[in-house]
């Protein structure tokens, strides 16, 4: 589904990823994980062709969805066409705006009577944005938030969901609840590109991982055997 091949990316003169290659197939959970610094952000930022300063320049490489080249495409487009969203590292919510009103922004790309069951579906999922949909969203507990959020991105009928450190913030009990959700939209058949830096629980729900150290690839595999490496066990995983 997604093919990233000596991937290059900058922020001006700063290279932050150098020459990244890894693959994600339909229906998996892909985890990048690595210390702050080592280019996940990045990489997620340059998948969704985020322009500049906020996001890097790609300056070498290539990004493939289903043989297509990404490279030229707006975000919009990587949304609307390509079916991929980001759950942005921070959430990033619109905290003026109401439970209701962010869930509303983010359908903008789908016919207007497909809403009203994603709507329902979404409530299903997290149940307090159901109880919370006239409030506004900066008096939410991080929890909530992070759950609008996550909530936000389904709303965009994604096929691939990129979450960029989706237990930041969280209460252990709510960073469980969370990653049981995303694994059962995976049953569902969601693909998902996690960056976290909660290595034991990004691959406990893995399929695959990727470790990231200053903007390289420096391991790959089936996430069980990333578990048990030595090297990984003793740097991400306590030893």
């Amino acid at each position: 589904m997604l093919t990233v091949t000596n991937l290059y990316a900058r922020y001006g003169k700063i290279e932050a990823v150098h020459g990244i290659s890894f693959h994600v197939e339909e229906g998996e959970i892909v985890t990048l994980i690595g210390a702050n610094g080592a280019g996940k952000s990045t990489t997620l930022k340059a998948l969704m062709r985020l322009p500049p300063p906020e996001a890097p320049v790609v300056s070498g490489g290539e990004i493939l969805f289903a043989g297509q080249s990404l490279l030229r495409i707006e975000p919009h487009v990587v949304v609307d066409k390509y079916k991929m969203t980001l759950v942005p590292e921070g959430r990033h919510i619109f905290g003026n705006l109401t439970v209701m009103e962010n869930l509303q922004l983010a359908a903008w790309t789908r016919p207007k009577h497909t809403f009203s069951g994603s709507l329902e579906r979404i409530f299903s999922l997290f149940p307090r944005l159901a109880e919370r949909a006239r409030q506004r969203s900066d008096t939410l507990s991080g929890g909530e938030q992070q759950m609008l959020a996550v909530g936000r991105a389904l709303m965009a009928d994604c096929s691939v969901l990129l979450l960029d450190e989706p237990s930041m913030g969280l209460a252990p009990l709510l960073m469980l609840e969370m990653f049981r959700t995303l694994k059962q939209l995976n049953a569902e058949g969601l693909t998902l590109i996690i960056v976290e830096q909660n290595a034991k629980l990004a691959l406990e729900v893995a399929d695959r991982g990727y470790v990231l150290d200053t903007g390289e690839i420096v391991a790959e595999g089936a996430a069980r055997e990333l578990m048990q490496h030595p090297r990984i066990r003793e740097a991400y995983l306590g030893g």
